[in-house]
């Protein structure tokens, strides 16, 4: 216990003598070992293992009882570890949902001795960007992701992002003190007040050498982060990352399975119900050449009938290949987001005489969404250069694409030297296709802000959107 003699003499005995046995070695039943808990100053609550001996006649002193005893609490805290690992373990192979799985997660860890607050925050199939995805011990979660941007952008220095950029694991001392030190850190010095901590705990989620996100521990205050709680942590920053790869093979799966089953129903349209129809046509064209060569009161009849149904055919037939259209992968995945954005400048240079200049190479980072998402700029963009070019009368659009990576955001402007923001104002801001664009933004967890480009003069429209998805998988499936 590392504690003088002279400042245990005379304290209470933690232990409570359950068993009494004779003087000397002889003992009325073998005593059983028990468990008590002991405040051993700094280093906090003790639990100790002990047996009762034997009572040993101390003269003038009187008769005391021996007891041996060690020290567990270590090993009581890695059976709860090792529990906690079990649990999670158990619930990432029985749970699709991800954000499920790190809630429960994140309340395993909290559990464990020594561990005020945490929260895991990933690059998930579903995260918009960098967010948070569970947490135990904070209160107003929600608010946190919002308050640590703030305190960023104010040039507070991010240990999260040093753990996931460097791929190792942080711990800061003193983490709680110089936060609150710090004015940059002024927006969560509240937040991180909640709680009585010292410090701090960054261990990066890894697969396959890339950073998914952190699992960041604020340890209680009075403990220190030891090499079995670190080792704990850096076990249950594996089972983390192994739930969102799980959850991304998920993913992708059901979107190979949907593209697979949408590709088939445009190929069966296609060769049986675009057939089918094409022979109805021939037989209206048939009815029309008969109606010609009939007299009497039938011809006029027939020829009404036979031109309607040839009408009706036509229309049949161009909502097909709508629909067979859309079945089809879209444009950003049989082209690539940067080839079809070209095209789609090529084509309004020709068309409307304008000028389109593209600095979008940021959009090559395959992090940069999966394919629906992708599809969703690539529209949206599309309709941003469309109505500049119908409404603004501009010379020049410029679309300039930029990846925030702290943020986990794509940020792309269209902006135009045409009319500006304030001829628009009125019914750009509530236009179709603003709606359209907002439409698709929201989907992600995105948004599309409409500004004026220069003083005076010119629109930009800026899109915002995750480098992930930020809809679940059933969400997904509901809006296909």
């Amino acid at each position: 216990m590392h504690r003088p003699q002279h400042d245990l003499t005379g304290l209470p005995a933690p232990f409570q003598l359950r068993n009494p046995v004779g003087v000397g070695s002889e003992r009325r039943e073998e005593p059983a070992e028990a468990v008590c808990v002991w405040s051993a100053g700094a280093r906090g609550p003790r639990r100790l293992a002990y047996t009762e001996g034997v009572r040993i006649d101390m003269c003038r002193d009187g008769i005391v009882t021996a007891v041996s005893f060690r020290d567990v609490t270590e090993q009581q805290h890695q059976h709860r570890r090792v529990s906690a690992l079990a649990r999670t373990a158990a619930t990432v192979a029985s749970d699709s949902s991800l954000e499920k799985v790190l809630e429960a997660m994140a309340v395993e860890v909290q559990r464990s001795h020594g561990v005020a607050g945490i929260q895991i925050m990933t690059f998930a199939p579903q995260g918009d960007g960098l967010r948070l995805m569970g947490a135990a011990g904070f209160a107003d979660v929600e608010r946190f992701f919002d308050l640590l941007m703030a305190s960023r952008d104010r040039g507070a220095d991010l240990a999260t992002h040093r753990s996931m950029s460097e791929r190792k694991q942080y711990v800061v001392p003193g983490r709680r003190a110089q936060m609150l030190a710090d004015p940059a850190w002024e927006p969560l010095h509240a937040y991180v007040s909640q709680l009585d901590w010292d410090d701090f705990v960054s261990t990066p989620l890894l697969s396959r050498g890339k950073a998914l996100g952190a699992l960041n521990v604020y340890v209680a205050s009075g403990f220190q982060a030891t090499p079995a709680m670190l080792d704990f942590l850096h076990s249950m920053a594996e089972q983390a990352a192994l739930a969102v790869d799980y959850a991304t093979l998920i993913h992708q799966g059901r979107l190979s399975a949907r593209s697979e089953e949408r590709a088939r129903l445009a190929r069966e349209l296609h060769d049986s119900v675009v057939q089918h129809v094409f022979s109805i046509g021939m037989q209206a064209k048939g009815l029309q050449g008969i109606a010609r060569r009939l007299s009497g009161p039938y011809e006029e009849r027939l020829a009404t009938v036979a031109t309607e149904l040839t009408d009706l055919v036509d229309s049949v037939q161009r909502d097909l290949r709508g629909v067979i259209l859309a079945l089809q992968p879209p444009v950003s995945a049989k082209l690539g987001l940067l080839p079809a954005l070209n095209a789609l400048a090529e084509g309004i240079e020709r068309r409307y005489d304008v000028t389109v200049d593209l600095d979008i190479e940021a959009l090559l980072d395959e992090g940069v969404g999966d394919a629906d998402l992708r599809e969703d700029m690539y529209r949206i963009v599309s309709e941003a250069l469309h109505n500049a070019v119908k409404h603004a009368a501009p010379t020049i659009v410029r679309v300039v694409a930029e990846v925030d990576r702290e943020r986990g955001v794509v940020r792309i402007d269209v902006s135009d030297d045409g009319r500006g923001v304030s001829a628009v104002g009125a019914v750009g801001s509530n236009g179709f296709g603003l709606v359209s664009m907002r439409d698709r933004a929201s989907r992600w967890g995105g948004g599309v802000f409409l500004t004026a480009a220069h003083a005076g003069s010119g629109t930009r429209v800026r899109v915002e959107l995750p480098t992930a998805s930020s809809r679940t998988d059933q969400e997904r499936e509901d809006s296909a």
